[in-house]
């Protein structure tokens, strides 16, 4: 685990920006002294748990897109990050772990910062530092609409990498730490792409109007779950350090993992 110590740091995006809505307004948080995993927990630690507490094994509604039979992982994919794991499943996995998730909070902290990086590495966006639609195209993929999604994913290159090099011909993650040049400055990998990551908080589009300037533990209520850092299916906006994502609680994408972090103290 790394240690982000106490301090505030710059959250969220400013007014006039390409920044998304529900990243407004941009504002100084304080956050204390916290410990958060270097990289995302992999099918390998998952299958320890699995093992130790009878836990249900990670699948999607799409057969295609399991990842694990028989028990455990796909042989070669151990240390891949795990995906078609819930909210509920990550929580189970962290507490069993002696951890808990981290909020949404200290997740962007942890990847950006206290010099307002726009990614991990830095302000530029580079297709080679994570693993993003951009990275397996070898150019910068933006989607505009759900219609860009389906021409790239379901007709374009993106099907035609997914069957040529996905892991069951459909899905594009990479061993963790793949790209040591995309850390960010706590020295975490994969804070942008590979596994998109689910965090403790409830998601709210309007919760930074109102959050607390210290240690914002998230909204009290909520019907959604907010995930952070995009995954290897998006597009280069969702992988900056501000960008928010959600599903909902016991849903299970392909895309989507997590790391847990600890209390320092």
């Amino acid at each position: 685990m790394a240690l982000v110590p106490a301090g505030e740091f710059t959250m969220g995006t400013p007014e006039g920006t390409d920044g998304l809505p529900d990243e407004r307004p941009e504002r100084r948080v304080y956050l204390g002294t916290f410990l958060i995993d270097r990289f995302e927990v992999t099918n390998r630690s998952y299958a320890a748990f699995v093992e130790a507490t009878g836990h249900r094994t990670p699948t999607n509604t799409k057969p295609s897109v399991t990842l694990w039979n028989n028990g455990g992982p796909l042989p070669g994919i151990e240390d891949h990050p795990v995906v078609n794991v819930s909210w509920t499943d990550a929580d189970a996995f962290c507490r069993w772990a002696g951890k808990r998730l981290p909020t949404e909070a200290e997740w962007e902290k942890a990847a950006r910062g206290t010099d307002g990086r726009r990614y991990p590495w830095g302000a530029e966006w580079d297709i080679a530092k994570a693993n993003s639609a951009s990275y397996w195209a070898g150019r910068t993929v933006e989607f505009q609409s759900s219609a860009d999604w389906d021409a790239f994913w379901l007709k374009g290159d993106g099907a035609r990498l997914s069957r040529e090099k996905g892991v069951n011909g459909e899905v594009l993650t990479l061993p963790v730490g793949s790209f040591p040049n995309g850390a960010s400055p706590y020295g975490l990998l994969d804070m942008a792409g590979n596994a998109a990551e689910w965090v403790a908080d409830w998601y709210d589009p309007n919760y930074y109007k109102s959050a607390p300037l210290s240690d914002p533990p998230g909204p009290s209520r909520g019907a959604i779950k907010a995930m952070r850092g995009g995954s290897w299916l998006k597009p280069a906006v969702s992988l900056r350090t501000t960008d928010r994502d959600w599903g909902v609680m016991d849903s299970r994408p392909s895309g989507t993992g997590f790391r847990c972090a600890k209390d320092a103290h």
